[in-house]
């Protein structure tokens, strides 16, 4: 059971006079009536009060440790007090006033250290962090000093500087740091400083589509790069959507040139699959082959960065084209070609969501109609629509016309021999 302790300090004040002002521990308010007292006998009129600055929570548990913590306000006091309380009848216990003794500061070190290195993406997670470290003054808070509206500084200031998707992605690490340390290391606020957060909005999706010139600037700029693995990457890119890490990581093993796949064991979703090749991207895959090297790409992530955004995108004086839009552009193609549904689509670029596939869903139309049309039964060529003839289907040949004209005047012949009434309208003109 957790109790809440009151222990705001005594305050004796004179009016108009701030230099007489004195503060008294909450266990003293007898001296504070003395002093009051002997202010009195000068003639000086004061006034005893106690403040609510000082709320104390205590808990204490059998088979935890003790737990004390005190808060500025009532209804903090209040509040940590339910928190206990709901996990001590679930049978749990937080210590709490572990977030007390560790800065954030200190979580994120240890995260980097610990953590990081085990993660796909542990370049760019931990150039994050150690920017946070770096920059930001509530790193030093301690943990349990943390609150929402540090980080929604942290999003006003960063928003100057970067786009929303960058913002989003650091809060996304921010909160990684905080949930491993209250979830791992059982070090965990009181409040979520994430409760009530503002994320920033941001819409992302990007269209950007390579045309036939720019193609060929691209490859001619690449093919005269000093790296030459610039090239045959986009090449691979453009002829089977792979992304930019599972491009890098190729192994000659991976590769079977008999079943035409390359075979990726860990991907970006965290499913291993094997992606279709064509000839063409064959033929540059065996022209990378080297006997004392098992990658068919030896270089960084880093390395093709810099080479694609900062010599091939200038000299081929293009502009705001990702390396990633190749992987778009490569299922977009593939995808106005009408030869492939979504399904065959997700089985090449591997998305585990089909709602990621759906902005290709336009292109496949065609494909999907022509399908539809052998699939679904035809209905009857003419029909009744408010006393009219419909036809259905303006493509007809002759033949087929002919054959509905002769049907539909037996069927007419039908409703006057049995004393029905028709109502003939002019022929339409075609």
């Amino acid at each position: 059971m957790a109790t809440i302790i009151d222990r705001s300090p005594w305050a004796v004040s004179a009016r108009n006079r701030e230099d007489l002002y004195r503060e008294f521990p909450y266990n003293r308010k007898s001296e504070a009536e003395a002093y009051a007292a002997t202010l009195g006998d000068e003639g000086i009129k004061a006034a005893v009060k106690r403040l609510a600055n000082q709320f104390q929570v205590q808990s204490r548990r059998k088979g935890a440790a003790p737990f004390c913590l005190t808060v500025d306000t009532l209804a903090e006091a209040k509040q940590l007090k339910l928190n206990l309380e709901a996990e001590q009848s679930r049978s749990v216990f937080r210590d709490y006033g572990a977030a007390f003794r560790h800065t954030v500061a200190d979580l994120i070190g240890r995260y980097v250290e610990e953590v990081v290195p085990q993660h796909k993406g542990a370049e760019f997670e931990r150039y994050r962090l150690n920017r946070i470290l770096r920059v930001e003054f509530w790193v030093d808070k301690k943990v349990g000093e943390l609150v929402t509206e540090d980080l929604q500084d942290f999003i006003n200031d960063r928003l100057t500087e970067v786009a929303p998707a960058t913002v989003d992605r650091e809060l996304d690490v921010i909160r990684q740091v905080l949930n491993w340390a209250g979830d791992v290391w059982k070090i965990a606020a009181p409040e979520d400083p994430f409760k009530g957060l503002k994320r920033p909005k941001y819409f992302n999706e990007r269209d950007r589509r390579l045309k036939v010139r720019e193609e060929d600037a691209i490859l001619a700029a690449a093919r005269a790069d000093e790296n030459p693995y610039i090239e045959p990457a986009i090449i691979i890119a453009l002829q089977t959507a792979m992304r930019r890490g599972e491009i890098l990581g190729l192994t000659r093993e991976h590769i079977d040139f008999e079943e035409r796949g390359a075979f990726l064991p860990t991907t970006k979703n965290g499913r291993s699959r094997k992606v279709p090749l064509t000839q063409v991207a064959m033929d540059v895959l065996r022209s990378l082959f080297q006997p004392n090297d098992p990658r068919l790409f030896p270089i960084t992530p880093n390395a093709l960065k810099l080479a694609w955004s900062r010599r091939v995108l200038p000299k081929a004086g293009i502009a705001d084209l990702h390396f990633h839009d190749l992987r778009h552009e490569a299922t977009s193609r593939l995808a106005e070609s009408g030869q492939y549904t979504l399904l065959d689509l997700q089985a090449i670029t591997g998305h585990r969501d089909m709602r990621m596939l759906q902005r290709y869903a336009h292109l496949c139309t065609r494909k999907l109609a022509e399908k539809m049309d052998i699939a679904l039964p035809k209905p009857t060529r003419v029909y009744m629509h408010r006393g009219r003839q419909r036809f259905v289907g303006m493509h007809r040949s002759a033949e087929e016309t002919a054959a509905c004209e002769t049907s539909t005047k037996a069927a007419l012949a039908e409703v006057i021999a049995a004393g029905g009434n028709v109502i003939l309208f002019p022929e339409r003109r075609r």
